[in-house]
């Protein structure tokens, strides 16, 4: 959309979260007329009262009005269901309904790098805003890797890159967003009690590179079956990346060595054992990256240097302290069983794991073998608790009511040499505001013993 365009159009955001504010800001400075529109009360939400208050942007709280149609289209933020019923009265008002990374792509100024996946998106473009920042390239990192594309596209010029973590959530309502280079990582079971089945849950995905033409590129997992098959009729080049050699081209693992073969030459970029992430799904988060940033015209020494200096992101396999032999990490961004099934794997050590939370429709049942192999205990809390109990035959159990309680079972059982881990497996929003406070929380409680 021609940016100039939205002057003095009168547009509803739903939602005052972080990026329905980010994106009512940025469209009020585009000279919009914007009008936002929030579920929770104004009790609850009384920082972005005050916010829109001084940005002179009229709001409500408390739930959506018919106001909010007075518009010319809606933006809706990604924590909201598009089966919202606002939502659907919109679209049978035949008015637009884009989501707040739509909006945002449109002022963007650079070549955009987009990363989708069920697992390891934040880690993968984290990297690849450090493999851009050694390259001393200036680029932003958003999008659902925690600040919004919205905060920051009015700082890119064409001299820019941008590396985007891209959600299901957010490819929902996607009509131009148009990255240079996609990257589709993996497809898990996730996410399906909004989307329903895994076949939607991928196609939804797969729409990060429904507007690319033969001149962009497609960066994907060629060991995930899913994700091959979502990818097949996409027409821009087909990049593939994959633990072991399979193809003409793309990234792998040869002779203990990550290996980038975009022609006919192959070049060595490092050995596995250099790089400071550790575990196999880091070594594929690595050759995504690494490849995308090669696209991108980066050079090798760069991407070398990041991938052996880049430490994991908190909340994501985060040591917080060894207390008498025992090991307490941190991997609260493990909202769903494939992320658990990695953690476990990091880890030689017996493992004592606290998991639960808000069950997203998962089978836990996938986790039993990883369990019996690597956990001597598990200790359950949230909502999901006894749908988990079901599912974990043949493992030993322990119930909490609190993190709080978890953490003390947890010290009360492992002995020296353990590991205890928090992998929930599950959403937050039974007993945390996000992922992020269930792991602020958890590193404080381990820091007090």
């Amino acid at each position: 959309m021609n940016t100039d365009s939205i002057k003095n159009k009168q547009i509803s955001v739903l939602g005052a979260g972080r990026s329905g504010l980010a994106v009512a800001r940025l469209l009020s400075k585009a000279g919009a007329k914007v009008f936002v529109s929030e579920q929770q009360s104004l009790d609850q939400k009384q920082n972005a009262s005050e916010l829109l208050a001084f940005l002179n942007i009229p709001a409500e709280f408390g739930g959506h009005s018919d106001n909010v149609l007075n518009c010319d289209w809606l933006v809706v933020s990604p924590g909201i269901d598009l089966k919202n019923s606002i939502i659907r009265r919109a679209e049978a008002q035949k008015k637009p309904v884009y989501g707040e990374l739509e909006v945002a792509s449109w002022f963007c100024q650079c070549p955009i790098t987009a990363v989708t996946g069920s697992n390891g998106k934040s880690t993968t473009t984290a990297l690849l805003g450090e493999i851009f920042r050694t390259s001393d390239i200036p680029c932003i990192v958003a999008g659902n890797i925690g600040e919004s594309f919205s905060d920051h596209v009015l700082d890119t010029d064409p001299k820019f890159m941008a590396a985007i973590e891209v959600s299901s959530f957010q490819l929902e309502r996607i009509d131009t967003f148009h990255p240079k280079v996609a990257v589709y990582l993996n497809l898990t079971p996730d996410h399906l009690d909004r989307h329903g089945s895994l076949e939607s849950y991928g196609k939804i995905k797969a729409r990060i590179f429904k507007n690319q033409g033969p001149d962009d590129f497609l960066v994907y997992n060629a060991g995930d079956k899913n994700v091959v098959r979502l990818v097949k009729d996409a027409i821009s080049r087909k990049v593939p990346f994959n633990i072991t050699e399979g193809a003409n081209e793309g990234g792998f693992v040869k002779d203990g060595m990550l290996i980038l073969k975009l022609t006919d030459k192959e070049e060595k970029l490092m050995p596995v054992g250099e790089m400071r992430l550790s575990g196999m799904h880091n070594v594929m988060n690595g050759l995504a990256a690494a490849l995308a940033a090669r696209l991108m015209g980066v050079e090798i020494a760069p991407i070398r240097k990041a991938l052996k200096s880049f430490k994991s992101l908190p909340h994501r396999l985060e040591f917080i302290r060894k207390l008498n032999g025992v090991k307490w990490i941190n991997d609260s961004k493990a909202t769903n069983v494939d992320s658990v099934w990695y953690a476990l794997g990091a880890f030689s050590e017996p493992v004592v794991l606290i998991a639960g939370g808000r069950d997203k429709d998962s089978d836990f049942t996938q986790l039993n073998e990883r369990l019996r192999e690597k956990v001597k205990i598990v200790i359950l809390i949230g909502e999901a608790a006894d749908k988990m109990a079901r599912a974990f035959q043949g493992i030993h159990l322990v119930r909490a009511g609190s993190l709080k309680e978890a953490v003390q079972e947890a010290r009360r059982i492992a002995v020296s040499g353990d590991v205890v881990l928090l992998s929930p497996a599950c959403a937050s929003f039974d007993m945390f505001r996000d992922f992020m406070d269930r792991g602020d929380q958890f590193i404080n409680l381990v820091r007090a013993l």
